[in-house]
């Protein structure tokens, strides 16, 4: 098998005194989508945040295309080439939609995605480009998040809880625009609470229960039973 481009091993994650997670270990291959799901609580986001460097790891807890990012500062994670889409998209709320995608820009990584990909993916944002970012709708919002990711011509792209609040309609397209997301080379994880539609587009599925890895595979080698096993802990 081949080297993976990111590979977890014995990872730990901590609030203050209280451990989130506990020896997490997994890797994504080149082009894989991983998918991560698990209840509320049971350290999704946290393990996001965590290979983001949004909160600390130990240098070697994470590792991507050979190197340790474990415990370095967020921008020169992203200056690597990963990206995180948070939940809740955190947008800038004083900034207009364009400008919210220049900021992903900013550190001027090379690559295949510019404003006119991102408007030419979403054209919905080219309409509204000089509105405030906020006063768009849920799904445009979390456009506008998925285009500022992008702006910083990720590899590796991380989705936090990509439908959470979404109309179906919009969820439909948002994961209608992922094929030309995730393409060349371009590897991802994505939180999702909707466990049909993670396993619809993933290539291996993790579960997650507090704060452990409770199942691992390829969707078509996992039935629900073994699902809602590992889900809730039972």
């Amino acid at each position: 098998m081949r080297d993976p481009v990111l590979r977890i091993s014995c990872l730990d994650a901590f609030y203050g005194d209280f451990q989130a997670l506990f020896d997490v270990s997994l890797a994504v291959q080149a082009n894989e989508v991983l998918a991560i799901i698990g209840a509320n609580g049971a350290g999704k986001s946290t393990f996001l945040k965590t290979v983001a460097g949004l909160l600390p790891a130990r240098p070697d807890a994470v590792w991507y295309r050979g190197q340790t990012l474990g415990g370095r500062a967020a921008h020169d994670i992203v200056r690597s080439g990963i990206a995180l889409v948070p939940e809740g998209r955190r947008l800038f709320p004083s900034l207009s939609v364009e400008e919210n995608l220049l900021i992903g820009g900013q550190l001027g990584r090379p690559g295949q995605w510019s404003l006119e990909r991102i408007y030419a993916l979403f054209p919905v944002l080219r309409e509204r480009r000089n509105l405030a970012a906020t006063s768009l709708s849920g799904g445009q919002q979390q456009m506008t998040a998925i285009g500022r990711a992008l702006m910083s011509n990720p590899d590796f792209i991380m989705f936090d809880e990509i439908s959470l609040g979404l109309a179906p309609v919009v969820i439909r397209d948002i994961y209608a625009a992922l094929p030309e997301v995730i393409s060349d080379g371009t590897s991802a994880i994505i939180v999702e609470q909707d466990i049909g539609r993670a396993l619809s587009v993933a290539d291996r599925v993790v579960c997650f229960q507090e704060g452990r890895v409770s199942l691992e595979g390829c969707p078509a080698e996992l039935d629900r039973a073994a699902i809602s096993a590992a889900y809730f802990g039972v």
